[in-house]
């Protein structure tokens, strides 16, 4: 089993890197501290059109409520 851990390096984007991982993966697995529904929104068109693909996320005490 392989980990990849994504940190704040200079050189990439979160978002293109998730991006990327959404396309070439069968199962991601995400550890955060918080999750809001307008970083979920910029990745929404990717993730749809993936039907086959096992998404979790383990999320902190901070959560928008919507």
């Amino acid at each position: 089993m392989t980990h990849n851990f994504i940190t704040n390096a200079p050189q990439r984007r979160l978002k293109s890197r998730i991006q990327t991982l959404l396309q070439n993966s069968q199962e991601l697995k995400f550890l955060v501290g918080f999750f809001y529904f307008s970083g979920w929104q910029e990745l929404y068109q990717a993730l749809k059109e993936r039907d086959d693909l096992a998404l979790k996320i383990l999320v902190g005490l901070d959560t928008d409520l919507r």
